[in-house]
């Protein structure tokens, strides 16, 4: 009877991973913890503190890295990215492109949490014009003081951008 029990858990045992049932991932979703941070869905406009006020968001296109300059220390630091197109062009070119991203080094699971659009008017980087900007819907509670890294990666018909931005959390 052990032998049979034994048995039937070893063949569940394989079922599971040869099914990738129960299998948990280890991309970060909304309320994942990253030491004491803690990921969440949250927009620009909760935010304490928008990384992308302190480093430069414009990628050149291509693989760049980018040193930031000390983040203050904030409870809701918003690190959302994103793309911006004339109002009439944000919703096909962003179906085209595919994005990536991870913080310190953990990939994030984007998809989980969301884009959310805001108009930029005579946006210089547009040329003056007005634009969708729509963001990736990333904030972070509690930046634990230290070094961090951000990086998010865009595919589309132009190209692969990869950026990676360092920053500092001041220690208050």
């Amino acid at each position: 009877m052990r032998h049979r029990a034994g048995l039937a858990l070893v063949v569940i045992a394989t079922l599971i991973v040869l099914t990738g049932w129960a299998v948990t991932s280890t991309q970060l979703r909304p309320g994942d913890r990253l030491g004491r941070m803690v990921l969440v869905r949250g927009t620009a406009a909760t935010a304490d503190q928008k990384l992308f006020d302190i480093c430069d968001p414009i990628g050149s296109g291509g693989t760049t890295h980018r040193s930031c300059g000390r983040v203050p220390r904030v409870q809701k630091l918003f690190i959302g990215y994103g793309s911006f197109a004339p109002p009439r062009r944000i919703n096909p070119e962003w179906a085209q492109t595919r994005w990536s991203a991870w913080l310190d080094g953990r990939r994030i699971r984007l998809a989980n949490f969301g884009t959310s659009d805001r108009t930029l008017f005579a946006f210089p980087p547009a040329g003056g014009k007005n634009v969708t900007l729509r963001e990736w819907r990333v904030m972070l509670l509690g930046a634990t003081p230290g070094r961090h890294t951000l990086r998010y990666r865009s595919q589309d018909a132009k190209g692969t951008g990869d950026t990676t931005w360092s920053f500092s959390v001041a220690t208050r």
